[in-house]
């Protein structure tokens, strides 16, 4: 099943490639959507726009952080989209996203959908080059029930 995502998130973005698109953000992040880290892409959907409407995907571990007996290799594919507010360098991002979590020996009571609203703020150059960004993304249906009050923060490179 892993694979088969992999894949098709591979192609994805690979295929987004030909479609005309706004600015790119590809970038690690800590925290956030990802739960613990992940590898992310961003884009903006309307040709070469720095705002405006955008989604977001990558894949994510959380490196045994989370594990217990019940849950173990906990794979995470965040997905979502979102809104960039500001054609400047600094920028407002608000967006809703969902993580895909896949588990090895789950009990049952785990749901495989993570809910999250995002905030935050973003960092991009004009043209290309380094990029960050810090978000505040509660999250909503975890396993345990619980809304923690969780940040992200990411790294990457925009063009």
């Amino acid at each position: 099943m892993m694979k088969v995502v992999i894949l098709f998130m591979l192609g994805f973005f690979i295929s987004s490639a030909s479609v005309a698109q706004g600015q790119k953000y590809a970038f690690v992040e800590a925290g956030g959507t990802s739960i613990f880290a992940a590898v992310n892409f961003d884009m903006r959907f309307k040709k070469d726009a720095r705002e405006g409407l955008g989604f977001r995907a990558g894949v994510g571990n959380t490196f045994g952080v989370f594990d217990s007996e019940l849950v173990k290799d906990v794979v995470v594919f965040p997905v979502g989209v979102n809104y960039v507010y500001g054609s400047k360098k600094s920028s407002l991002v608000v967006g809703f996203n969902t993580s895909i979590v896949l588990v090895k020996n789950r009990n049952g009571s785990e749901s495989p959908f993570i809910i999250s609203p995002e905030i935050g703020y973003r960092y991009r150059p004009y043209e290309k080059g380094i990029a960050f960004h810090a978000s505040y993304v509660p999250l909503f249906n975890t396993a345990d029930g619980t809304m923690p009050v969780w940040l992200g923060v990411g790294v990457g490179y925009s063009w």
